[in-house]
């Protein structure tokens, strides 16, 4: 609360100090079409500050599930699946660290399944396989069929209460299997638990210290108040455990599903979160229950994974809003339909701010700087929450410079994912 009370001051201030709402006022009168231009505007601001406040009122709220609610000797079995193609320099390390949990041995399955790869994925995971037969199971497709048809093959094959999804460029952490699967034991209504994604490779470069603002910025913030009303929007494949019981309702369905008539090949994890939530499911974050995996180090790289993400998260919002608008009657659909609308207005928000920036800088050039500073002051209030977490200066920093890099070179994603939807390629394999 502190901080978000100093966020606002900061905030407050820098307005009044550089006279933005002053310059603004004046701009908007200059033309009638700029006028036109800032009523929307204008009118997603108040709904972007009102969704800002209900979710910090709901992530004040937020706290992980914790060991002390379960009883240490009623832990189910559970089934990790790996899906893995051409990763013959992280799959040892991830299945290893799979292996290396602290849950119960003779309760975990591990089964590995190579799609397709044509490196020496499969001769890493055979060895493996010798030196624990036990416990690890390997599948092998003679040709890659991606990454939905591995998982649906791991899901069929699995013999655990609970299946745990993860990916072969990731490393979990001991404790994230027992953590992660505490919701689903504590409480019935829960049918999916997200998992929290850190960045393993952060201090590679510029690149990926930013990416790990943006993985915090959406795991302990975005699914922390998600979590709260039990409608996290998306369990990562990095790390997700699900009821079997009920993947099996929906796995075919998922399998099969079609967007304007092409079959869907990414956005596996949102798809399937949005068939449990569906379901009438609650779907929960547990903060403590974490795996690092590997990011892209370079922007080409980033901006073609965030536009595979942009696309499924454009097609998912289209069935999410189906549902969650048409056949709304269960009452764990409130909160999140509240949620979704105030999600609705980002984009616009932010299209309208930057045409009206770019605008002002023609007409009154002299005042770039003073937004560009009131901007940065901004990136800085909205980011002091992750400095408050990670005692860490670099947070704040490269937070500020993450925020202003969205806000200028990626405004280009969402209309373009729109236009290319239909487009199923992975982009980044």
């Amino acid at each position: 609360m502190v901080f978000g009370l100093a966020s606002l001051g900061l905030v407050a201030l820098t307005a009044y100090q550089l006279q933005i709402i002053p310059f603004w006022v004046s701009f908007i009168d200059s033309s009638s079409l700029i006028k036109i231009i800032s009523y929307p505007f204008l009118a997603c601001l108040i709904v972007l500050f009102l969704g800002l406040a209900f979710r910090l009122s709901l992530w004040l709220k937020y706290r992980p599930e914790t060991l002390q609610k379960v009883d240490p000797g009623n832990f189910p079995s559970v089934s990790v699946i790996l899906p893995a193609y051409n990763e013959e320099k992280w799959i040892s390390r991830a299945v290893e660290s799979i292996l290396a949990s602290d849950y119960p041995q003779d309760k975990l399955e591990l089964i590995c399944i190579n799609d397709g790869s044509t490196d020496s994925t499969l001769s890493a995971l055979q060895d493996l396989q010798r030196r624990d037969p036990t416990r690890i199971k390997v599948i092998s497709f003679d040709q890659n069929r991606g990454k939905k048809e591995a998982l649906f093959r791991g899901i069929k094959e699995a013999s655990g209460q609970i299946i745990i999804t993860t990916d072969a460029d990731s490393q979990l952490q001991r404790r994230a299997i027992k953590n992660l699967i505490l919701p689903l034991l504590i409480d019935e209504r829960v049918g999916a638990v997200a998992g929290k994604v850190a960045v393993l490779n952060e201090n590679k470069n510029f690149m990926t210290r930013m990416l790990a603002i943006r993985y915090a910025l959406a795991f302990d913030f975005g699914r922390a108040y998600q979590s709260v009303y039990g409608g996290v929007l998306c369990c990562p494949g990095a790390l997700s455990a699900f009821r079997k019981r009920i993947l099996l309702k929906v796995i075919h369905s998922w399998k099969r599903q079609k967007f304007l008539k092409a079959a869907c090949q990414h956005g596996e994890d949102r798809s399937l979160t949005n068939l449990i939530l569906k379901k009438g499911y609650l779907v929960k974050y547990q903060s403590n229950a974490v795996v690092n995996t590997r990011v892209p180090e370079k922007i080409s790289e980033a901006n073609r994974m965030y536009l595979r993400w942009t696309r499924s998260a454009v097609r998912e919002s289209w069935f999410f809003a189906r549902f969650i608008f048409l056949r709304g009657r269960r009452k764990y659909y409130i909160l999140p339909a509240i949620d979704f609308f105030f999600q609705s207005m980002l984009h616009p928000l932010h299209l309208t701010a930057l045409a009206l920036l770019t605008c002002s800088i023609f007409i009154r050039p002299d005042f770039f700087f003073n937004q560009l500073i009131f901007l940065i002051v901004l990136a800085m209030a909205l980011n002091l929450n992750n400095y408050r977490v990670q005692k860490n200066i670099k947070w704040l920093y490269y937070g500020v410079l993450q925020g202003l890099f969205a806000f200028f070179f990626q405004w280009w994603l969402v209309p373009y994912s729109i236009i290319t939807v239909r487009d199923q390629n992975w982009l980044t394999k």
